[in-house]
């Protein structure tokens, strides 16, 4: 119980330390497709006291649904997109983040490639989580 305890307290802080990195400034300009400078996409969450909240949202919607999502999309997809589930489920979870904060307009995801980006590093903070917490610990 207290192990179970533990590793939900450490998923939390790593998901909202992702969401803390994410909001971070880039520097830079990126050029369009009209060769003029651009701002780069980006997530925001604001105020920034909500990155927090926005952090353990997600933590709680993964691990409470990311179990019972999978499963269903890889009998869906017959298993042929195994790799690529975990990002597309983090990339529903985050969407289910955005719906849900959207009325307080917390969090903005400003464009499909800063959603695909964010999404990408919270599969691969999920992935490392489930190798140190989950499988780690069963092996050893």
């Amino acid at each position: 119980m207290t192990w179970t305890l533990v590793k939900i307290a450490i998923r939390l802080v790593a998901f909202t330390g992702v969401f803390w990195l994410a909001t971070r400034p880039r520097k830079g300009n990126v050029k369009g497709k009209d060769g003029k400078d651009s701002k780069p996409a980006r997530v925001k969450i604001q105020p920034r006291w909500a990155i927090p909240l926005v952090g353990v949202l997600f933590a709680a919607l993964n691990i409470a649904l990311y179990w019972l999502v999978r499963p269903v999309l890889d009998i869906a997809t017959l298993r042929s997109l195994s790799l690529a589930m975990p990002l597309v489920v983090n990339g529903l979870l985050l969407w289910g983040t955005a719906r849900i904060v959207e009325k307080k307009q917390w969090l903005e995801v400003d464009g499909f490639f800063a959603g695909l980006w964010l999404a990408g590093a919270l599969t691969i903070a999920h992935g490392t989580l489930w190798v140190a917490l989950d499988y780690l610990p069963v092996k050893l």
